[in-house]
């Protein structure tokens, strides 16, 4: 087993980590890249706990005092870096963090248009110019990366060009190509990746109890992203219930005027926040795509046939959909106002639709 224990399915990452770390070469900076719910923190968390643990010398045992605080966000060396709003109150992102603590899986996200401001930076960067606690050095993690302004990555930049001893910084991001090209050319990339769904399904029946028809269900609904599917298996009334894309997709189609698709992606996105929209789109998307296969009699990729029956729908509007809610997941990603950008997505899904 590598420096990875948590974190399953990314075996290339696991091998460069750990063999940086067990050489004693670990790069000054890492970008964690990847899409959202494949580990990419819980990994940045692991390799914290590998570094600060005082039990063991290649790994971490998750029992001393060390690997413990690092899990709970607790320990003085190991910081976050949150993008947030101006109006972001200290107990929200403890909420958060708790949150995460209790159950491994809640995202560690702010909705709202947050970003990451520049006197974050230079917090960050007034941290590491003191002596570590632990005399062990610092290790800071930088969710959502790509969030950082053109100030705050100059500002980052001057700490990656000139690092202190004993840091390791761990940039992650799913949209990596949005940072800046100085920040990126001076950051180790580890790429993070969709692993398998059975992998998934194993991970769900160890760590929710799930069965293996119910796991693998929804193993195959979740993308290869395992952080979806335990947020899924941990409440699957919220992630597949009246808002799911099945029941979302046979309202659009049934509606017949534009006001009532508007006011149905009103109650998606109030529903289901920022972060949910995002996702949905995504889910979306590969709905979609399994509807078409299924008109072209192939296997559907990711949903079970049952949940594709019934729609009409013809092949221009597949296509045409697609294209709404993959240019809907970039205006969203970019902060793109979540009511707006849906509704959109769903009044053009409709024409699409109705015009057919």
């Amino acid at each position: 087993m590598g420096l990875l224990k948590i974190v399953r399915g990314q075996d290339r990452a696991d091998e460069l980590l750990s063999g940086s770390f067990s050489k004693g070469r670990l790069s000054h900076a890492y970008l964690f890249a990847g899409p959202s719910g494949v580990g990419r923190l819980t990994a940045a968390l692991e390799l914290a706990a590998t570094w600060m643990c005082e039990e063991e010398k290649n790994g971490y045992c998750g029992e001393c005092r060390n690997c413990l605080r690092v899990f709970r966000f607790q320990h003085p060396d190991v910081r976050l870096t949150i993008p947030e709003m101006g109006s972001t109150k200290p107990e929200e992102i403890a909420d958060i963090l708790q949150s995460r603590t209790d159950d491994g899986i809640t995202p560690v996200r702010l909705d709202g248009n947050t970003r990451i401001s520049i006197s974050q930076i230079r917090e960050l960067r007034e941290r590491l110019s003191m002596k570590a606690y632990e005399d062990k050095g610092h290790i800071e993690i930088i969710p959502d990366a790509d969030r950082m302004g053109v100030e705050a990555a100059n500002a980052l930049l001057k700490t990656l060009e000139e690092p202190p001893d004993d840091t390791v910084i761990v940039l992650i991001s799913s949209r990596w190509s949005a940072l800046l090209p100085t920040v990126r050319s001076r950051s180790h990339l580890v790429r993070f990746r969709r692993i398998p769904d059975d992998t998934i399904r194993d991970i769900l029946m160890d760590r929710l109890g799930l069965g293996e028809e119910e796991a693998s269900d929804i193993a195959r609904s979740s993308d290869g992203r395992p952080g979806i599917a335990l947020l899924k298996g941990n409440s699957p009334s919220s992630a597949e219930g009246e808002y799911g894309t099945e029941n979302v997709l046979r309202g659009i189609t049934e509606y017949d005027s534009a006001r009532s698709v508007i006011a149905l992606a009103s109650e998606v996105t109030r529903k289901l926040g920022r972060t949910g929209t995002l996702e949905f789109c995504r889910s979306m998307q590969t709905f979609i795509h399994d509807l078409r296969r299924g008109v072209l009699d192939k296997k559907p990729v990711v949903h079970s046939e049952d949940a594709l029956k019934g729609f009409s729908i013809d092949d221009e509007a597949f296509g045409s959909g697609i294209e709404f809610f993959r240019r809907a997941e970039i205006r969203l990603a970019g902060n793109g106002m979540p009511g707006i950008v849906l509704a959109a997505a769903f009044t053009c899904m409709w024409k699409s639709i109705v015009s057919s």
